[in-house]
């Protein structure tokens, strides 16, 4: 009793310490199938694993120990996580820059720890997704002639057969430079995910999406429009996919630059299936973007109001001063140009920073979910004079209010049962890179809310993207109505019981974990958590309260009648009685 009541009242008045760690972040996932999420960092010439620490009562959020750890030399690397073997572990798709093209291995995860299988030379980051949807994951890039490379891998991890067979009348082409590809539902909301190339042609962005059928990939018959050879789309930045007006359909948001870094940016265009680009207004043209070298990547995306529309968070110098993590909040917008319905506005005021951020130099942030609540906070990079060294610490963005979330991770399809003999968990842990979902409810005021995602749907250029899909329900208590989840293997029925799974009347607050059928099997398994909300939690602890209080009245007004009955009895006992006379 003493434990529950401690764990409700710390988080309402006890501010937890905060600890920074060395490293510069390359990646996120569940390295120990604990259902938390792990941090990759390089730290000099090495990558080290750290484990997110799962303890109640602790002093500390943001704890992580190290794990394994192996050299990948001095060339700062960029890394993509997937499971290439089937074995349940999370290996590791390492890239780094050599002059024009880029050096590629593979880290496998063994009982004794780590060892590499080298790769080719490409001209870009290789992507770790599921070509053939058979739950291995696979590595996808471009040759430096443009030629495809895709390399399929046994269960010993050696190489197997290529894959770029399964992709017919393939044609060179030039990759966008510091634009990762996309593995997303871009068409139709069918939640099966296409491949989305960033193309460079004659210095503007072209996109071409490649469609999943029964015998391989082709050429999408539908297409995203360029967004033309104005000068004004000379310069952009990485496109993001998310369901920005929450209508059940991705769409995708083209910042706009006005010169080649990308360090000012004053507006975004949005393109949906079935509609052309739209413009939408962005607040920070006083703002100066700080990015990655050799990174387009300006924006993280995440639903971090929780109120069902995905906002973008940004790293950013204003008027001079330090690096701020801002956030720009999905709003509605109704004078906005060309029908546009959404504007992203700065969120105000400025997040308080831990004392070790404060006095640093931040030199990127991203969206990051510390306490696994569904509730997100802000992981910070930062460099300072104090340890000459990068390192990362957090943010924690407690309160939103009273919203709900829903919050699901789909695993790859090797395995559905204890996978890992150090966890207790189900399921492989392994997140399928190009899952999607979509889901529908009333919102308890006569009106609806329905959103999608893709899980994953950039690995590379640090794009950071949380192992996870989490859609926030703002303020309504009423339960999803129906979610529908797509993994990315063909079918011939879209719908399929091997391809879609469709789960009903879900309890806000809940984490679900998702293991598909392997092969052409139905069988899905599905775990759900529920979290409890803060007004629940503050409601308890304010019962509790007041049951203590009348307790200890109840008592003292106990107390003071049985003093009261005992001085009556002495008074009693000493009275002279004339009768005994």
């Amino acid at each position: 009793m003493l434990l529950i009541f401690l764990w409700l009242i710390l988080p309402i008045f006890g501010a937890k310490n905060i600890p920074s760690n060395p490293g510069r972040v390359c990646g996120f996932g569940d390295f120990n199938n604990d259902r938390n999420t792990d941090i990759i960092v390089q730290r000099g010439e090495n990558l080290t694993i750290l484990l997110q620490e799962d303890k109640i009562l602790t002093i500390e959020e943001g704890t992580f120990r190290n794990s394994s750890s192996f050299h990948v030399g001095h060339r700062i690397v960029e890394c993509s996580l997937g499971d290439f073997n089937g074995d349940s572990r999370l290996d590791v798709l390492v890239s780094s820059k050599h002059d024009d093209e880029y050096k590629h291995s593979v880290w496998f995860g063994s009982d004794s720890g780590y060892y590499e299988v080298v790769l080719d030379l490409l001209q870009a980051q290789a992507m770790a997704i599921d070509i053939d949807g058979d739950g291995f994951h696979d590595v996808f890039g471009f040759y430096q002639n443009g030629s495809m490379y895709c390399q399929k891998f046994d269960k010993s991890g050696s190489k197997d057969e290529s894959c770029s067979k399964l992709f017919s009348k393939f044609e060179p082409i030039k990759a966008y430079e510091g634009i990762p590809h996309l593995y997303v539902d871009i068409f139709g909301g069918d939640l099966l995910a296409e491949i989305v190339l960033m193309l460079d042609k004659d210095g503007y962005l072209d996109m071409q999406v490649w469609r999943r059928y029964k015998n391989g990939w082709q050429i999408s018959p539908s297409s995203i429009p360029s967004l033309g050879s104005s000068p004004i789309f000379e310069y952009v930045g990485a496109p993001i996919p998310a369901d920005f007006d929450a209508d059940g359909l991705m769409e995708l948001l083209v910042p706009i630059c006005e010169s080649r870094d990308c360090s000012k940016v004053s507006e975004v265009y949005i393109w949906q299936s079935g509609k052309n680009w739209t413009k939408h207004p962005l607040d920070i043209s006083d703002l100066t973007i700080v990015s990655d070298k050799n990174s387009k990547v300006l924006f993280r995306v995440g639903d971090f109001s929780m109120d069902g529309y995905p906002d973008l968070l940004v790293t950013a110098i204003e008027k001079g001063k330090n690096p701020l993590p801002r956030v720009l909040e999905n709003q509605a917008c109704s004078n906005c140009e060309k029908n546009g319905t959404k504007k992203f506005e700065v969120k105000k005021p400025l997040f308080i920073q831990p004392k070790d951020i404060a006095l640093g130099t931040i030199t990127m942030t991203s969206f990051f979910d510390l306490k696994e609540d569904g509730s997100l906070d802000i992981l910070v990079e930062y460099n300072t004079t104090e340890w000459d060294e990068l390192r990362f610490s957090f943010i924690p963005c407690d309160y939103k209010g009273d919203t709900t979330f829903l919050k699901i991770q789909v695993f790859t399809s090797v395995c559905d049962k204890n996978c890992n003999p150090d966890s207790n968990e189900l399921g492989s842990g392994i997140s399928w890179g190009g899952s999607c979902m979509s889901f529908s409810m009333s919102d308890g005021w006569g009106g609806s809310l329905k959103s999608a995602s893709c899980q994953l749907p950039a690995v590379t250029h640090r794009s950071l993207m949380a192992p996870f899909v989490l859609f926030g329900l703002g303020r309504s208590p009423n339960f999803v109505d129906e979610l529908t989840i797509g993994v990315p293997r063909y079918s011939a029925r879209i719908a399929g019981p091997s391809r879609q799974h469709v789960l009903k009347q879900i309890v806000p607050n809940s984490r679900l974990s998702i293991m598909p059928p392997s092969g052409e099997g139905t069988h899905w398994l599905n775990r759900l958590y529920v979290t409890p909300s803060q007004l629940i939690l503050q409601s308890i602890l304010v019962i509790v309260l007041v049951c203590s209080i009348l307790l200890m009245v109840v008592a003292l007004l106990h107390y003071r009648e049985k003093k009261e009955d005992r001085m009556e009895r002495q008074q009693q006992s000493q009275r002279f009685h004339f009768d005994a006379m």
